[in-house]
């Protein structure tokens, strides 16, 4: 049941990654005049998908706590990509929360290093997701509840064949 929950972060966690990165990237190309619609509503969207993706990765760290808490003595042999993930991730979130609590001076220049970190993350997020892919795909066999009937149970849920 734990593997389960873990995967089903996971795979919420991976999508909202790429929507609060898709609506960052919206929010930049608005300020250069390339998209030409309501920013606020850009704004709020990514604000919305950053929280969430906050919220859930707190879960996703909580199922991984060992890996953290053994990292100290067990630093060479650990990810360098899961690593820097883990720094960006903390630089991303602090300049996000410092942006949202304080947008009477939303005109600062705290925006360019969140803008950056953003887009660092994004890459080390897609990076981590393409390393750990062999590990979701199989784990994707899990039965929906635990009074599955047996003859459901191993089936794949995600591929529909035609």
């Amino acid at each position: 049941m734990k593997k389960q929950r873990t995967f089903y972060i996971d795979l919420v966690l991976a999508a909202i990654c790429l929507l609060t990165l898709i609506t960052g990237l919206i929010i930049h190309a608005a300020g250069h005049g390339i998209v030409q619609s309501n920013v606020k509503i850009w704004r709020v969207t990514h604000i919305v998908w950053g929280v969430l993706f906050l919220i859930l990765s707190t879960g996703h760290i909580r199922a991984h706590r060992g890996w953290y808490k053994s990292l100290p003595e067990r630093f060479r042999q650990r990810s360098k990509v899961t690593v820097c993930l883990s720094a960006v991730y903390l630089l991303t979130s602090a300049t996000g929360l410092i942006l949202i609590l304080h947008r009477e001076n939303a005109g600062t220049h705290l925006g360019v290093p969140h803008y950056q970190a953003g887009i660092l993350f994004g890459i080390l997020a897609i990076w981590h997701l393409c390393g750990r892919m062999k590990i979701l795909l199989t784990m994707r066999n899990f039965p929906l509840s635990a009074s599955h009937h047996k003859a459901e149970r191993g089936k794949n849920i995600f591929i529909c064949k035609d």
